[in-house]
């Protein structure tokens, strides 16, 4: 059943795709908009005001005395 819908699906595609397209005539360049429904973009700007300490995480490696890598953490709060 499966077979039969992709396949029926399969032979679609291609027929429409050999198709010639119809296509819309193109516009001339000076006719694409009004100046009246031309807008000014806006620009949104938004500050997250965050409450509570900021932390960050400090990672200092360094190798052990057989020359393992030791790995420190440090949380930093300010």
């Amino acid at each position: 059943m499966r077979a039969i819908v992709l396949g029926t699906a399969a032979t679609l595609a291609t027929a429409f795709s050999l198709a010639p397209a119809a296509a819309l005539p193109v516009a001339p360049s000076h006719h694409v908009a009004p100046v009246a429904s031309i807008e000014q973009a806006q620009y949104v700007t938004r500050r997250v005001v965050r409450r509570g300490p900021r932390c960050v995480v400090k990672v200092t490696r360094t190798r052990g005395p057989f020359g393992r890598v030791v790995v420190r953490k440090v949380r930093r709060c300010v």
